[in-house]
């Protein structure tokens, strides 16, 4: 019995959108690969820590993309729930420029800038240090975030060695635990991994 075009038309369609979700259905399942882990960090400026503890530095919404090389910037890298200590990471390869930058901060090889326009640079004026896991190092923008990695970005009249006595011990030390806990801006349980099968038919099938 001939279909008439219409029907044929249909029934192509039918199939073409049940194959292109369940392709959607196995991408959704979440490789073991993904990347999430977290990191520390403070930012002191003439002996005051820096609150980011406002909305505006927080991202809701973590990377859920199948295609890991297809996440938008701030979802790479940024703070979850107002809590300021952690840094959240969801891609390989971001740096702590690229972190300061989705924070609306710029940082560069012996100078940062505020989200308000505030310069700071090593001069007369003060010092600008960068401490990482306890070591004092020259720059820290190009430098890769690396899990459980304690920054401290100081600026003021103190020497490197009391930068790191006095204030690098305002970095907290509670990175590792996060790694265990579900992502605040995740796609299912534990963050970026498995979904569950309601939430893979959603995204397969757009509902």
């Amino acid at each position: 019995m001939l279909r008439s075009p219409l029907v044929t038309f249909a029934l192509g369609l039918v199939l073409g959108t049940v194959a292109l979700g369940a392709v959607r259905f196995a991408a959704a399942e979440g490789s073991p690969d993904e990347v999430h882990y977290h990191a520390n960090w403070a930012v002191v400026l003439d002996g005051e820590r820096v609150d980011f503890t406002a909305d505006r530095y927080m991202e809701d919404v973590a990377a859920c993309s199948a295609d890991g090389h297809r996440v938008p910037p701030r979802n790479r890298v940024h703070l979850h729930n107002n809590d300021m200590d952690v840094v959240h990471v969801h891609h390989e390869g971001v740096t702590w420029g690229h972190f300061l930058a989705n924070l609306e901060w710029g940082l560069g090889m012996g100078w940062l800038v505020t989200d308000t326009g505030e310069f700071y640079r090593s001069g007369e004026d003060g010092q600008l240090t960068f401490v990482i896991n306890g070591l004092v190092v020259h720059r820290i923008d190009d430098r890769i975030v690396e899990p459980h990695d304690r920054l401290l970005i100081h600026w003021g009249d103190a020497d490197p060695e009391e930068v790191v006595e006095e204030y690098f011990p305002m970095v907290a030390s509670n990175a590792a635990r996060y790694d265990e806990m579900e992502d605040p801006g995740g796609c299912g349980a534990g963050g970026d991994g498995a979904r569950s099968l309601t939430e893979r038919l959603q995204q397969a099938f757009l509902f």
